[in-house]
């Protein structure tokens, strides 16, 4: 039992110290007094975003020319309104302005729903994709113009066009209603006597400010660790997480023909799947004009003949991360719900949750049957362990009198006791055994909690009213105080350690209890479950009596 205290102690430190490593944020370059700005460019007239490679450097440099610029007061704005979404068009430059997800609010009981692109808010977020052309181009260009609507059950379509004298563009954006990813197709047609020289790329771009109301009120609110900033999926390799701090110091560039590219938040995404046959350079940088980083594609230079036409396209994912309709954009895409290390347990732990969810049709039951289901299956090493800790129980007397008999040889005391084990085929190490189990579900459960938005807003019975947030009432974390007291009242008392240690010991409920105050109400349920179903096999294993 000495080691049992020993490991829990150690189990709660290295708890803490997880949390408080992975919550660690690095101070911000950014000023924090940037706010709201009244007008933003979605794309600056001297900010770079073209194609390097080393054996075409010379050729790329001439791609990388101006590109129109937008204002928050131009007002050249068309709204494409879906089942799940809402769209703004730029029509001056093309950018996607705004993008609102209907079925998500921003905040608890708020009427304004969540924003994912929003070129004029706090985080000056907004899509641009097109061509750069070489300087041969006028590029003088017009507003773009609807040209064409296609509506069907199936599938929507809006054809933009634009010109200048030496070409003409065109901007298709596709989509099914039900879908949150929509596919865009440029088409570029050279109306000139003349080879024309271009490069087609699409961007994301936004600041390092977090979204507003994701800002972590409290210590374990999961918003707290919840990774912002790009991702990057190549054929080396599919999942590549680049920081923000990492851009500042250094670009990003990788070829590939397979892959995306993504802006992750807490809860959801948006990502750029360009197309898997063409080879691509995948870019993520921070811009040298204003405070705003770059993630996109950019496609190799090509000649356009005259009086010819070329086009690319990709899609543009913006929405939650909800793992069956990533994968309707791209099979690998769901990669982006990451569930870290321990994703081995924790994707496992999130299909039987959803699996119960379709049953129950509650999260909060669906974690207790989550819950148990762990239990059912490490019962055969909670039983073993159980065993153990009765049989500690039957041999405390004699435990009790090697105390007493060597009180003051604790080398004496400690042989003695490992003999008494040994006679008694007593291992004490596995009194430990299902906490140890534990830890790991425990901390992928966490991760599960953070990166699955279907517990965003998720009501428990009645005074819950949302699973990824703290109880707001405290009554989950007391009585998780109540069932680890009970925990411990039902193991064996130790023998032979120190009084400071036994006292500290005593006060763990309760530490544990002030800790899940500040937890996730799921969590806090999914460990409050745990706890009682300990309690109850300790009853059931564990004969209090010798």
């Amino acid at each position: 039992m000495e080691n049992f205290q020993r490991y829990f102690l150690i189990a709660c430190v290295f708890i803490m110290s997880y949390f408080l490593i992975i919550r660690w944020d690095p101070p911000s370059n950014i000023p924090v007094n940037q706010g709201i700005k009244t007008e933003v460019s979605t794309y600056s007239p001297i900010e770079d975003f073209g194609f390097i490679d080393e054996s075409i450097k010379n050729e790329s440099k001439e791609l990388i020319t101006n590109s129109a610029s937008t204002t928050c007061a131009s007002g050249g704005d068309y709204e494409i309104d879906s089942e799940n979404w809402k769209i703004s068009f730029d029509l001056m430059d093309g950018s996607l302005k705004k993008a609102e997800l209907k079925n998500y609010p921003d905040e608890i009981g708020s009427n304004n729903n969540k924003l994912m692109f929003d070129a004029c808010g706090r985080n000056e977020y907004s899509q641009l994709s097109g061509f750069v052309f070489g300087n041969n181009v006028n590029q003088d260009f017009s507003s773009f113009k609807i040209e064409d609507i296609k509506r069907s059950s199936d599938t929507n379509s809006y054809t933009f066009v634009r010109e200048s004298a030496s070409v003409k563009e065109s901007k298709i954006i596709s989509f099914q209603p039900e879908n949150y990813f929509v596919e865009v197709k440029h088409i570029i047609r050279n109306l000139s006597s003349e080879v024309i020289n271009s490069s087609s790329y699409s961007k994301i771009e936004r600041n390092s400010l977090k979204p507003p109301g994701t800002e972590g009120v409290f210590f374990g609110d999961p918003a707290n660790f919840a990774y912002l900033g790009p991702v990057f999926s190549t054929e080396s390799d599919n999942y590549q997480k680049v920081n923000l701090g990492e851009l500042e110091e250094n670009d990003f560039k990788e070829n590939s023909i397979k892959g995306w590219t993504a802006f992750l938040e807490h809860y959801f995404i948006t990502a750029i799947i360009p197309d898997q046959e063409n080879i691509n350079v995948f870019v993520g940088k921070k811009n040298k004009t204003n405070e705003k980083f770059s993630v996109g594609v950019v496609g190799r230079p090509i000649k356009i003949q005259p009086f010819e036409e070329t086009s690319f396209s990709y899609s543009l994912y913006f929405g939650p991360k909800v793992q069956s309709e990533l994968s309707k954009a791209n099979q690998d895409l769901p990669l982006a719900v990451d569930y870290g290390f321990l994703y081995w347990i924790g994707q496992p732990m999130f299909l039987a949750m959803q699996f119960f969810y379709d049953m129950v049709g509650n999260w909060g039951w669906a974690i207790v049957l989550v819950t148990l289901l762990i239990k059912v299956i490490l019962w055969p090493l909670s039983y073993v362990s159980y065993k153990s800790m009765g049989k500690m129980r039957q041999i405390q007397p004699q435990l009790k009198d090697l105390q007493e008999r060597h009180s003051g040889d604790r080398q004496a005391m400690s042989q003695a006791m490992m003999k008494l084990y040994k006679d008694e085929k007593v291992n004490p190490a596995l009194g430990c055994l299902p906490m140890l189990l534990q830890m790991p579900f425990f901390l992928a459960f966490y991760w599960v909690l953070i990166e699955t938005v279907e517990l965003r807003y998720a009501p428990f019975l009645i005074w819950i009213t949302d699973l990824s947030s703290r109880d707001p009432l405290f009554i989950l974390p007391i009585l998780n105080i109540g069932a680890m007291w009970a925990m411990q009242m039902l193991q064996p008392q130790p023998a032979g350690i120190y009084p400071m240690q036994a006292r500290i010991f005593k006060f763990m409920p309760l530490i544990f209890g002030v800790m899940f105050a500040f937890f996730p109400a799921g969590l806090v349920l999914y460990w409050l479950i745990n706890s009682l179903v300990s309690a109850i096999q300790m009853l059931m294993h564990s004969p209090r009596s010798a």
